[in-house]
């Protein structure tokens, strides 16, 4: 049995090394033909350095632009593809790619797949064109910036916290002990400030008045059907549409598709061969607690 298990083992890492040495071969560009398309994809959650860990995948926002840039100063890129598929993220990690995006001086077009909500329809609002399938979820705009409140447990287990600061607030988000009132409204203030930004950044990149996107900056979430009506959206249709509809604003009649994927080593293959259905089963509790950290440093995301 020990024998079996040896290998299969060896047998795992000898795919693995095949695999990652078949994506840097493959990966090599092909010789350009001076009219290509770029496929940039923004996938998960969105930081602004990004901080894997097997129970929460983040996204770089400061990797994003570095690809937007590129593909905005190579002469042979003639238009750009936002791919995204997702939830949103931290407001800095967010703002940072949008910042990019309009920077862009050649056709940028932004599909969604099954999500791109809050810091990630940011993203894509500030594009030339927003597609998305019916079913997708788009929207969700609005900010968020709450965290676990362990205080009753340690009360329940004998366990006091003693505050010693040298400011009133600065230990206002402790999960250790309850907000106070003051510092409830001081927080909701300033992510007040936060959601006025985000939804004037969508309104400009949306040629929407603020008064439109405040109806619909309430934190729900539209579907893509919905967001043909509502404005959200330009268009339904998928990847390869999206493709073709950059082709067409970018006056290509061919053009070669080149897609700007993450890089990864050996051992990133082998975490995500090996943690892959783990992380999916336990990814809606485990970046709850993962996200709530303890301390000065709560993220507000959008």
């Amino acid at each position: 049995m020990n024998k079996i298990i040896k290998v299969l083992i060896f047998l795992g890492i000898l795919w693995v090394i095949s695999y990652a040495l078949a994506g840097i071969i493959l990966g090599q560009n092909i010789i350009s033909s001076g009219d290509d398309i770029v496929v940039i994809p923004i996938k998960s959650m969105i930081t602004l350095d990004g901080d894997n860990s097997l129970l929460r995948q983040t996204t770089s926002g400061i990797d994003i632009v570095a690809k937007i840039e590129k593909a905005n100063k190579d002469p042979s890129v003639k238009g750009i593809v936002l791919d995204i598929n997702s939830p949103g993220g931290t407001v800095l990690g967010s703002k940072t790619v949008a910042d990019a995006v309009k920077k862009v001086d050649k056709p940028i077009v932004a599909v969604i797949s099954e999500s791109g909500t809050s810091g990630a329809y940011w993203i894509a609002s500030q594009s030339d064109l927003i597609i998305a399938d019916e079913l997708s979820i788009i929207g969700s705009i609005g900010v968020i910036g709450s965290y676990l409140d362990f205080s009753g447990f340690l009360g329940d287990h004998n366990i006091t916290y003693n505050r010693l600061v040298t400011g009133d607030y600065k230990d206002m988000n402790s999960p250790l002990k309850p907000m106070s009132t003051e510092e409830k409204l001081l927080v909701e203030g300033k992510l007040n400030k936060i959601h006025e930004f985000f939804v004037s950044e969508v309104a400009t990149g949306r040629n929407m008045e603020i008064s439109e996107i405040n109806k619909l900056a309430e934190g729900q979430f539209f579907l893509g059907m919905e967001g043909i009506d509502n404005g959200l959206i330009d268009e339904i249709g998928d990847k390869n549409y999206a493709i073709n509809r950059t082709k067409k604003m970018a006056n290509l009649t061919n053009g070669h598709v080149e897609e700007y994927k993450e890089e990864e080593g050996l051992f990133s293959q082998l975490k995500e061969y090996t943690t892959y259905s783990s992380f999916y089963i336990g990814q809606g509790i485990g970046s709850v607690l993962v996200s709530g950290k303890v301390g000065n440093n709560w993220e507000i995301k959008t």
